[in-house]
């Protein structure tokens, strides 16, 4: 499909403005949509594992087009986005890998460690064990939100020399958090209480079942978290070996790292995200392969759209598989 014939994002009337789109973007359904697949769980090297749903269409061959679709954070593989994503792709004839990242949705248990913004080196799992299973055939790393931050960082390492065989062919990321502190100073602010209390109580929640569920790990010591730096702090950047919470997320930040991007990609943002900054972006030097459409409204994983598009009202879904279709020459 033409960039061209692509519509710009027109927002619903009922949903104006930065907070209604995503508020609307997470309660609104079609949440209910039929995806066949196969469960599987990787084996990481450290001893714990990943389970990932594996949807391939029934006249897919090695040598057709594949995708990894990346959930955010306090999210899983089922996320309705993820899953709307996953069933567009399927039906232009993709194979799409959904990654439940490690410990998430029902892949707990699997794992003693958490996943974090910057842990590509899980998904580089996922993404190998799909090229040794069609081999030839085009890969895709899709993220959202904090899988977003960590498909664009994956495609930066894998442009270079270290990197144990480059196996992407493109990278599709919306609404990245590409600066993980001002995002977190941005969550902080009043306007976003209650994004920072919501993600806490999950954070606190399943923190304290991974424990229940492995008592050596010791106290969870997060008793007293209030807020997603907090909790970054405490306890995300001690168990992952960084020195508290701004050294993670200047050493996750994919932000720095865009620029050595070599595979072409897309990036969406709205400006409106009430947590992720339009500005955070500014200081970001996206190559000329990789797309960057910064919209005016949207929210963040919103785009309640006034009109259909290809008939949904959900346009980054949309807009995501159009630009993958237009990339691998598919009609859908």
């Amino acid at each position: 499909m033409p960039e061209s014939s692509n519509p710009p994002f027109d927002p619903h009337p009922w949903f104006r403005g930065g907070h209604a789109q995503t508020i609307a973007g997470r309660y609104l359904g079609p949440n209910r949509i039929d995806l066949p697949s196969r469960t599987e769980a990787l084996a990481l090297p450290d001893g714990d594992r990943l389970l990932v749903l594996d949807s391939t269409p029934p006249s897919w061959r090695a040598g057709d087009p594949a995708a990894v679709l990346l959930h955010g954070l306090a999210s899983t593989a089922e996320a309705p986005y993820v899953v709307r994503t996953a069933r567009r792709l399927l039906d232009l004839g993709v194979r799409v890998v959904r990654m439940n990242l490690r410990g998430a949705g029902a892949g707990f248990g699997l794992a003693r460690g958490i996943y974090h913004a910057g842990k590509t080196e899980d998904v580089r799992v996922v993404v190998d064990r799909l090229a040794d299973s069609a081999p030839g055939s085009p890969i895709a790393v899709v993220g959202f939100s904090l899988g977003a931050n960590l498909a664009l960082k994956l495609a930066a390492e894998a442009s270079r020399p270290s990197y144990p065989g480059a196996r992407l062919d493109c990278v599709v990321a919306a609404n990245p958090p590409i600066d993980l502190s001002r995002c977190c100073r941005a969550m902080r602010l009043p306007s976003n209480r209650v994004y920072d209390r919501s993600f806490v109580r999950w954070l606190r929640t399943e923190v304290r079942r991974l424990h229940a569920r492995f008592p050596d790990l010791g106290p969870t010591g997060i008793d007293r978290v209030r807020s997603v730096y907090e909790f970054d702090d405490l306890y995300t950047a001690p168990r992952n070996g960084f020195d508290g919470a701004e050294d993670y997320y200047r050493r996750s930040s994919a932000g720095p790292l865009v620029a050595e991007i070599a595979t072409p990609g897309l990036v969406v943002h709205a400006a409106d995200d009430p947590f992720i900054p339009a500005s955070a972006f500014d200081a970001v030097r996206f190559p000329p392969h990789v797309r960057f459409e910064l919209l005016p409204a949207g929210g963040h994983l919103g785009y309640i759209a006034r009109r259909r598009w290809r008939g949904d009202r959900r346009w980054l879904e949309t807009r995501l598989a159009a630009w993958l279709a237009d990339r691998w020459g598919l009609r859908g």
